[in-house]
């Protein structure tokens, strides 16, 4: 066993986890003094204010813990390493997630509209995908209709994704640790596999990611000291879905898309079961309601007003998170055609059906409550 502490992974996921724990104090006692400080009130649950910093740390913590790479190739300037292949990808990933921090950061301050931050998450995956971040499953012999083509997918799944881990992040820990299972599985994947599916970049990314949450989890989670904001769920919203992106996954298109979905199940699960059961129970009614709503009606939310406690709340995500985890890796292993892991899926499939099922039991709508004026901040905001 001794031979892994040659492995760079190690000390990149040390790094990441030691940063975030050195710097996070330091960034509660700034949210302080600039009053960066959610407060109580609204659909929020907690009694006191609390900072809403986090995504700073865990951005400073992944980005150094990340760069920190260069090291592999001592005689190479940070100019060699952007231009590199496939570590041009992780800066790309790293300026990239810069952009959406600076962007969560001023809705933490200022609330953007909706529209505007869509424009900035569309925009900022263009540029990655010109440092190679980029969804391929449309091939075709004209290079500017791949980019057509490819980059409308890139852009869905990344604001899907994005806009699901903002909707997530409605309890104590439950998106960041979300989050670090989903970058452990997506490393398990890209490194822990056969050596030659082995996917060295995208492994430095995911462990990075982790180190970080690992961290951040010791201040967010239950009784939280400081808050991701949505500085911080848009952060990890992104940087998952662009570790998704830069995954290869399979040579069939089918599990190649199905993987990611897979991994990333609560956040998806979580936005699409809140959206259909507020259209089924009446709640919202138009496009522009369904984006502004924000409401206690998260499946969180749900599993308390099932008799759960908090504690065991999250632990339970933690718990369907791991569950999708294996789903994926078991999937991936999966040799054959589509035959072999269809039934795999779509037992997994019935399973969400009747989980859904039962969670719109929860008496979360007891209550009416007003769809959120245009000028008031809610919650979490949905990008569309």
């Amino acid at each position: 066993m001794i031979h892994i502490l040659n492995y760079p992974h190690l000390w990149n996921l040390l790094l990441a986890w030691f940063l975030v724990y050195l710097t996070m104090p330091a960034v509660i006692a700034i949210a302080r003094k600039v009053r960066a400080m959610d407060r109580p009130g609204g659909h929020k649950a907690h009694g006191r204010e609390v900072a809403f910093l986090g995504g700073v740390g865990i951005f400073i913590a992944f980005s150094i813990a990340v760069l920190s790479t260069i090291r592999l190739f001592p005689n190479d300037s940070l100019l060699d390493f952007i231009a590199r292949g496939e570590s041009r990808s992780l800066f790309g990933v790293v300026l990239g997630s810069l952009i959406v921090l600076i962007l969560g950061l001023i809705d933490d301050f200022h609330p953007i509209r909706a529209i505007v931050k869509l424009g900035v998450i569309v925009a900022v995956t263009v540029l990655i995908y010109f440092f190679g971040v980029q969804m391929t499953m449309v091939h075709t012999a004209s290079p500017l209709a791949n980019i057509l083509l490819n980059v409308p997918l890139t852009v869905l799944w990344i604001v899907g994704v994005t806009s699901a881990m903002n909707s997530l992040d409605n309890m104590d820990g439950v998106a960041s640790g979300t989050a670090a299972v989903a970058s452990i599985v997506i490393f398990y994947i890209a490194w822990g596999t056969s050596p030659q599916d082995a996917q060295p970049w995208l492994s430095y990314l995911a462990v990075a990611l982790f180190g970080a949450c690992l961290g951040f989890l010791r201040f967010n989670f239950l009784p939280a000291r400081v808050f991701l904001g949505d500085n911080g769920s848009f952060l990890l919203g992104f940087l998952l879905a662009s570790m998704l992106v830069l995954g290869r996954w399979s040579p069939d298109p089918v599990k190649s898309a199905v993987i990611p979905c897979v991994i990333l199940t609560v956040p998806l699960f979580d936005i699409t079961l809140s959206t259909i059961l507020r259209i089924k129970h009446g709640i919202v009614r138009t496009i522009p309601q369904a984006i502004a709503y924000s409401g206690r009606d998260h499946i969180s939310h749900r599993f308390q007003a099932l008799g759960l406690s908090p504690t065991v709340t999250v632990l339970t995500i933690y718990l369907l998170a791991c569950l999708s985890g294996f789903i994926a890796v078991w999937i991936f292993k999966t040799e054959g055609g589509p035959g072999a892991y269809i039934p795999i899926l779509a037992f997994y499939t019935a399973f969400l059906i009747v989980l859904g099922v039962w969670l719109d039991r929860a008496p979360v709508y007891r209550q009416e409550v007003d769809v959120p004026s245009p000028t008031e901040k809610p919650q979490e905001v949905e990008v569309p």
